[in-house]
C-alpha cells in the first residue's frame, strides 16, 4: 500500500497522466555510446531500429529458444556487464507477479547508477485490451509502479497510450471523456513508466 498511495501522490489518477509513446520519450533517454538492454524483445525487436539509430548498443533478451537473442535470461549476462538503459516492452503481462519481481530485480541489479528503465504493459483500464490468452497478470499503474520501487527503481514518468489516437470529432471525444470517467476505463490501451536507479555515490558514475 505504501507504494500505491505514493504513486498517486506524486502522479495522481490513472486518468490524469499523459498522453506519450515510448517512440516519443525513447529519444530523450537514448544517448550515443549507450548500452541497451531490451528485455522481452521479440522475434520483431520493434525498438531495435530506433535505438540503434540514437548511436547506442543494442543488446536482446527473450526466452524463445529459437529466436535470435543475445541472451535467454541474466544468467547469460557475463559478469561485469551492466547496461545505461533497459527497456520490458509488453513483457511483465505475460508473467506471474513473482516472476516479474525477480526479472525487475535482476535488471536493478544490471543496470548501472544512474541508469534508466522504461516497462510497458497493457492498461488494465481498457475495456478489451486484456483479452489475452497468454496474458497472466493485468498491472494497474499503481501496481506497476509498486514493482519498480519494490525491485529498487524510483519512477520518474507514468504516461498512457494508444496505437491509434483518438477521434478529432468534438462530440465523440466528449462521448469518450465521460464514459471514461463514469466508469473508470480508458481509451488508452497501454501504460508506460520510466524510472532510474539512484547513484549511490558520486564514484558510481565511473563504472
Amino acid at each position: 500500500m505504501q507504494w500505491r498511495s505514493e504513486c498517486h501522490g506524486k502522479f495522481g489518477s490513472f486518468l490524469d497522466y499523459s498522453v506519450k509513446s515510448p517512440h516519443e520519450v525513447l529519444p530523450e533517454l537514448l544517448t550515443s555510446g549507450s548500452r541497451v538492454l531490451d528485455i522481452g524483445a521479440g522475434a520483431h525487436k520493434p525498438f531495435r531500429q530506433v535505438i540503434v539509430a540514437s548511436g547506442a548498443a543494442y543488446f536482446c533478451m527473450d526466452t524463445d529458444p529459437a529466436g535470435d537473442f543475445d541472451y535467454h535470461s541474466f544468467a547469460d549476462v557475463p559478469e561485469g556487464i551492466s547496461f545505461d538503459f533497459m527497456m520490458a516492452n509488453q513483457v511483465l503481462e505475460h508473467m506471474t507477479v513473482d516472476t516479474a519481481f525477480r526479472t525487475m530485480k535482476a535488471a536493478y541489479e544490471r543496470i548501472r547508477p544512474g541508469g534508466k528503465v522504461m516497462v510497458t504493459v497493457p492498461n488494465a483500464a481498457h475495456p478489451v485490451r486484456q483479452r489475452d490468452c497468454t496474458h497472466i497478470t493485468p498491472w494497474p499503474p499503481n501496481d506497476l509502479y509498486s514493482l519498480l520501487r519494490s525491485a529498487g527503481f524510483h519512477v520518474d514518468l507514468m504516461t498512457r497510450y494508444n496505437k491509434f489516437p483518438l477521434t478529432d470529432n468534438p462530440l465523440k471525444r466528449w462521448i469518450v471523456e465521460v464514459v471514461c470517467r463514469e466508469f473508470r476505463m480508458d481509451w488508452c490501451d497501454s501504460i508506460m513508466a520510466v524510472g532510474h536507479r539512484e547513484t549511490d555515490s558520486p564514484d558510481d558514475t565511473k563504472e
